[in-house]
């Protein structure tokens, strides 16, 4: 009887360590916009985040606040970035950086009403000088300065 339930306590405690049960389970707290199946897993487990936040113009840099997890990323179109790595035998704490890719261009100026008119774009006669500020350069009916409505 004693080998029995010997024998039936080591199959249950090999199951559990097989599965996972049991084992110390670490925590990974991510940055808003990152999806995990589950929020703790025990060392040496696959882990995999997405990323799925994306934003036109953005440049996105995923980091480990950790210096001993090395993170593999890759891009998936139909999921969005895939942040894969090894879990350690501590807590995690991921994170991400976003940048504006987009860039001020110096050559982009208001055209002055003085300046002879560019071709296949809006008349000079559109371009307008507000009578309030004196804001030079103004399409639409109303000035980009101040608001003012445009002179009839």
């Amino acid at each position: 009887m004693k080998k029995k339930l010997l024998g039936l306590l080591a199959g249950v405690l090999a199951v559990m360590s097989m599965t996972g049960c049991g084992a110390v389970k670490y925590k990974v707290d991510a940055d808003f916009g990152y999806k995990l199946d589950k929020d703790s897993y025990a060392a040496g487990e696959e882990v995999t985040a997405v990323y799925d936040m994306i934003g036109t113009d953005s440049d996105y840099t995923f980091y480990c606040e950790n210096d001993d997890v090395s993170l593999k990323q890759e891009y998936d179109s139909k999921r969005g970035y895939v942040i894969t790595f090894t879990m350690p035998a501590h807590d995690v704490k991921l994170g991400v950086k976003r940048r504006s890719s987009m860039e001020m261009d110096p050559d982009a100026i208001i055209p002055n009403p003085s300046d002879p008119p560019v071709t296949g774009f809006m008349p000079l006669g559109d371009i307008w000088t507000c009578p309030e500020c004196n804001a030079a350069g103004n399409v639409g009916g109303y000035c980009s300065n101040c608001g003012a409505k445009k002179p009839e």
